[in-house]
């Protein structure tokens, strides 16, 4: 055991203060050598910068640019910066662009809080989270909104998330009358529908939608009501589970009207439209009901879940194709730039998501790089797997533009090395399922 947890109460209490202290300066050190990266790379006049865009735009291709890191006043970063900070880290890079687009906000736009944050009267992830919310202020306003910010310093870490919204709004006001309403046009164009998985119940998937405030209030009262049909039909569940079936039932809009006009009394869902599933499973996973199937992007569910979501589609609206099981070691080449879609399959089954140091991205939606350049008048058999891997757009043009290079080492590991000369390992994540592995 830690000597310290034999200490006496009194004591135990003091040690977690001074704890919380050291973890406080800790972040602080992190946010100091960040400003002091971003200030080692800005970004020359008119050549790229970060910034917040398309991959397209992130390494600056000469059409148009992307929303900078922080807002008017701050540095402008090199676009290379945060792929760097971002291997180093071995985070995503938008992890990167964050740390650096907070870092420089703060200390160019909200310089009290910065010192206040430094003074330990404000958490560091708390000045974080209102510097993202003064990014779009201009510079006159920015400081307007740190003054009243920090105009009681000693209250500062009680302030809520809420109440520091207010106050920013409240200097967006002063340096613009007209924002409110363009804030209202705003919030209409941010409206849409967003999905959440949680790996751990991939049976089941949040949904979160923002809506103009009559069509909310509209839908409320529509899955009210349907809920209230299905309770009607026999549904014995608490409500808060058929107002989620309810959901389901309008994902059909006729069997919803149907169901509303007493056209039907069946309540059970039925399949609107069709639902693109990968799924990877084994002959014994369908050998009894205790199998395991595994869902791309969703993850293990039972063989038994997994029926029902096939028998709701009905015997005519499942279309299931199989696939033979690929040989992830064949190394097999062709002649020819682009891989057939049989070798592209393995590449992504292989590597799960994109290999740079730190990325997270879907190797679904990723180029396939060729490792060593690919030479049209180049010897026979470039186009192979071992040769290719999965890259995302950023990342590939970070290998392409930047001065990023990479090897496939024999047991499928990469090496990469950086323009400063640093080396990062990266062990790729697998499709196959883990009990694959396990055999």
């Amino acid at each position: 055991m830690e000597p310290h947890l034999h200490l006496p109460k009194r004591q135990v209490l003091d040690v977690l203060v001074a704890a919380r202290a050291e973890e406080h300066e800790a972040q602080v050190r992190q946010l100091r050598l960040a400003l002091q990266w971003a200030l080692l790379h800005p970004a020359a006049e008119g050549a790229a910068y970060a910034g917040w865009g398309d991959d397209g735009l992130v390494l600056g291709d000469g059409v148009g640019g992307p929303l900078p890191l922080a807002g008017d006043g701050a540095p402008l970063i090199a676009a290379a910066a945060p792929l760097e900070l971002a291997a180093a880290l071995n985070r995503p890079a938008e992890h990167a662009q964050q740390l650096l687009g907070d870092t420089v906000e703060l200390a160019f736009r909200l310089p009290r809080l910065w010192e206040q944050m430094c003074a330990g009267r404000i958490a560091v992830w708390r000045a974080r989270a209102i510097s993202r919310e003064t990014r779009d202020l201009s510079l006159d306003a920015a400081l307007h909104a740190d003054r009243l910010l920090c105009a009681v310093p000693d209250r500062l870490d009680q302030l809520s998330a809420a109440g520091a919204a207010r106050l920013v709004h409240e200097a967006r006001l002063h340096a613009d009358p007209d924002r409110a309403r363009a804030d209202e046009e705003s919030a209409l164009v941010r409206r849409g529908v967003w999905l959440h998985r949680d790996g751990r119940a991939p049976g089941v998937t949040d949904v979160h939608l923002t809506l103009d405030t009559p069509d909310a209030l509209a839908f409320d009262q529509t899955v009210g009501r349907l809920a209230g049909e299905l309770k009607e039909l026999g549904d014995t569940d608490v409500l808060d589970v058929r107002r989620a079936k309810a959901v389901g039932v309008l994902a059909d809009p006729q069997h919803a009207l149907d169901l509303l006009s007493g056209e039907t009394t069946d309540p059970g869902p039925r399949t609107g439209g069709s639902v693109d599933l990968n799924v990877h499973l084994a002959p014994s996973d369908l050998a009894d009901d205790r199998g395991v199937v595994v869902i791309e992007r969703l993850g293990a569910l039972s063989t038994e879940l997994f029926a029902g979501w096939l028998s709701r589609c009905g015997i005519d609206g499942a279309t299931v194709r199989l696939r033979p099981v690929i040989d992830l070691a064949a190394d097999a080449s062709v002649e020819r730039h682009d891989p057939p879609s049989a070798m592209r399959e393995e590449v992504i089954l292989r590597d799960a998501t994109c290999v740079f140091p730190g990325c997270r991205r879907d190797s679904r939606s990723c180029d396939l790089d060729h490792i060593a350049a690919y030479d049209a008048d180049g010897p026979p058999g470039q186009t192979r797997p071992s040769n290719l891997a999965p890259l995302c757009r950023r990342h590939h043009r970070a290998k392409t533009h930047a001065g990023w290079s990479y090897v496939r080492r024999r047991d499928g590991t990469y090496d990469w090395l950086s323009p400063q000369g640093k080396t990062y390992a990266v062990v790729p994540t697998s499709r196959a399922p883990l009990a694959t592995h396990l055999a």
